[in-house]
């Protein structure tokens, strides 16, 4: 839970840095806001592929532990119970994002 905090974490640095519509009082409604970070995501993508040369340099935004922490690779292709176990992992994980969007969704009004 803490290592994927960290990577979301690092990427909202990144596009934060790349784009200063999140650093902004958001003026849009809640369904409007819910858009723009995978949107930003995208753009930011895009660029990356289309045009590396316009990408800013964003190595600030790096933290040591997510440079540091890169995981193992495994031997072989994944088996079928890691696939189950990553897939209700992903679902649980949605499942958690969802309910928090909705109590801040309604806390706000």
């Amino acid at each position: 839970h803490a290592m994927l905090q960290n990577v979301i974490e690092h990427i909202f640095g990144v596009i934060k840095h790349q784009f200063c519509i999140l650093l902004l009082p958001p003026e849009y409604s809640m369904d409007i806001q819910a858009h723009i970070p995978p949107a930003l995501c995208l753009v930011h993508n895009v660029i990356r592929v289309h045009d590396p040369n316009d990408m800013m340099d964003y190595h600030n935004v790096l933290d040591e532990h997510f440079l540091t922490d890169t995981g193992s690779l495994a031997n072989g292709p994944p088996t079928e119970h890691a696939c189950t176990c990553a897939s209700l992992h992903c679902d649980q994980i949605a499942s958690e994002m969802w309910e928090d969007y909705n109590r801040e969704r309604i806390q706000r009004g």
